[in-house]
């Protein structure tokens, strides 16, 4: 469960002890879902107040932090820098890995 955690944030905390936190790894909210009644009750406990839980998913930040493969950085890399693609155009390369 902590491994999941990590890959979450607190999004907000309300006086009436609402908790919302939101996963950026879909597998992870999954996961955390499935064991959310376990989760509530171990932070109410450790904080001493009730609170309601709340996990939510964000597949925006999800999208942004996805590890790309090698080909995916070498094409980045070939749109983005200059040397590159000057390189590309003058000898007819492609990066390919």
């Amino acid at each position: 469960m902590a491994t999941h955690l990590q890959s979450c944030e607190l999004v907000s905390c309300s006086a009436n002890g609402a908790l919302s936190i939101s996963c950026c790894r879909k597998f992870s909210y999954e996961e955390l879902l499935q064991e959310r009644a376990t989760l509530q009750r171990e932070i109410s406990e450790f904080y001493a107040l009730p609170f309601q839980l709340t996990i939510l998913y964000d597949a925006e930040k999800d999208a942004c932090t996805k590890e790309k493969s090698i080909f995916t950085l070498f094409q980045e890399l070939s749109q983005q820098n200059e040397v590159i693609r000057l390189l590309i155009t003058e000898f007819g390369g492609e990066l390919v890995y």
